[in-house]
């Protein structure tokens, strides 16, 4: 009964091994990728560390020049080449594309949507080979559907993107130039201060006499200022050494040992940073606020622009008499949701029971899905989490999972001593002479004399 094999030497019949199994090894089986796929799913997602490390890398001539031309192409007409079009307004970025899109076309006829292979020629190099690094940042860049495809407004936005970037880096350059000026003054003033000193010894004259004499208004002064000195030079070192946010990044500020929102912080943009403040606006109410950067040294910084492919969660409840069955059919059918959209979701992460409440009759589970947005962009992310909930919401009605909470008793002595106290309170206020607040008198209840 069990497998045989021959030796080579005398052709006798031995038996196989028990550890070999008649199935083939498993990067011998045609289903290696698909077997692969499952092992990373069960293991589930993980980041490689990044590794940071200082850039000794020299500063040339050629290159201070290589960087003024790249600034004098941000403040050009036609930043992204003549052959584009006009860029100087958001508004002429917004046509030229829409002309060049309709060009790009013309290399597809009969075709009414751009393939990614036309934009994926900008790749090939000189001796015809195609760059898989430049490859890879067009595909980042022109995100194609499943089928390869751009539609219009695919193509706009991804060029809006870049706009967007280009104006945002030519406006932290040129604050970071405001603020290295300001350095620049604080350096000098020392130099000057060293300078006149080194001069006056050199002439006869003891500067430390000068400065003892001072002593006392120095020592008063150093009363007065001494707080806020110690706070400026702490906004000075949260702006050369920490660097927590560009211009037109979406910030958020908190005390450390708070908890963060898991839904997502709220956020201002920085509009202006200089060596005392920062002036930043509110995105919900588009408020222009100002922060003293010593005030900020000690708070948690949370830098959206900073924080790319941004997780949010959904919670879904199921009665307890649903059956698993089809809480993996629902699972499917969210996860296929979520994959026929890679513009929106990069994946779903999750899939977990997180509560469990018998008594209520429900069990509530947590769906949790990654974006392809940073939370720089909130605006995608908060559209595509709103018709991720519609989705589950539809397909729990379909297979009639939906939770229906029970009805709770109404304590009606709870209610009716609330409801006295709101008039005895009402009561006092109009004997006091406050007319604003209810009363017995002015809903038609009477109240006893015992009250």
């Amino acid at each position: 009964g069990s497998p045989q094999r021959t030796n080579a030497e005398d052709g006798t019949q031995q038996p196989r091994s028990p550890l070999r199994t008649t199935e083939p090894p498993l990067y011998e089986s045609t289903h290696f990728k698909s077997r692969k796929l499952m092992a990373e799913k069960l293991l589930g997602a993980w980041d490689e560390p990044k590794r940071y490390r200082e850039k000794n890398q020299k500063i040339t001539i050629s290159s201070i020049l290589a960087f003024r031309q790249a600034l004098e192409f941000m403040d050009d007409l036609f930043p992204f080449s003549v052959t584009f079009g006009l860029a100087n307004t958001r508004e002429a970025c917004i046509e030229s594309s829409q002309e060049v899109y309709k060009r790009l076309l013309l290399h597809t006829p009969g075709t009414y949507l751009l393939p990614f292979s036309t934009i994926a020629l900008a790749a090939i190099d000189e001796n015809v080979n195609i760059e898989q690094k430049k490859l890879k940042q067009l595909r980042k860049l022109f995100i194609p559907d499943k089928e390869g495809f751009l539609t219009p407004l695919d193509f706009v936005k991804s060029v809006d993107g870049v706009y967007k970037s280009l104006r945002m880096l030519r406006a932290s350059i040129q604050n970071s130039t405001q603020i290295d000026e300001a350095f620049e003054r604080i350096f000098n003033a020392v130099f000057y201060l060293l300078l006149g000193c080194i001069v006056l010894s050199s002439l006869g004259f003891d500067p430390f006499s000068l400065f003892l004499s001072l002593s006392s208004i120095i020592l008063s002064a150093s009363f007065m200022i001494g707080s806020a000195s110690a706070k400026y030079f702490e906004g000075i070192l949260l702006i050369f050494a920490r660097r927590p946010y560009d211009i037109g990044d979406r910030i958020s500020l908190s005390d450390p040992k708070d908890n963060t929102d898991a839904g997502g912080s709220s956020a201002w943009f920085v509009e202006n940073v200089n060596l005392y403040a920062t002036t930043v606006r509110y995105a919900t109410t588009n408020e222009v606020a100002t922060y003293s950067n010593g005030s900020l040294a000690s708070l948690r910084i949370i830098n959206a622009k900073r924080s790319p492919l941004a997780i949010k969660f959904v919670n879904v409840k199921f009665g307890v008499d649903v059956p698993y069955s089809k809480v993996e059919i629902f699972k499917a059918s969210v996860e296929t949701f979520i994959k026929e959209r890679p513009k929106e979701w990069v994946s779903m992460m999750a899939f977990r029971a997180t509560r469990v409440e018998a008594d209520l009759g429900y069990i509530e589970y947590k769906i949790v899905a990654q974006h392809v947005e940073g939370w720089q962009n909130i605006g995608p992310i908060l559209n595509s989490t709103a018709e991720l909930n519609q989705y589950c919401l539809e397909v729990s009605k379909q297979l009639g999972m939906r939770y229906s909470a029970p009805p709770l008793p109404v304590h009606l002595d709870l209610a009716r001593q609330n409801l006295l106290q709101q008039l005895m309170s009402g009561n006092n206020n109009e004997a006091s002479g406050d007319e604003s607040a209810p009363s017995a008198s002015k809903i038609g209840l009477a109240v006893p004399d015992g009250l």
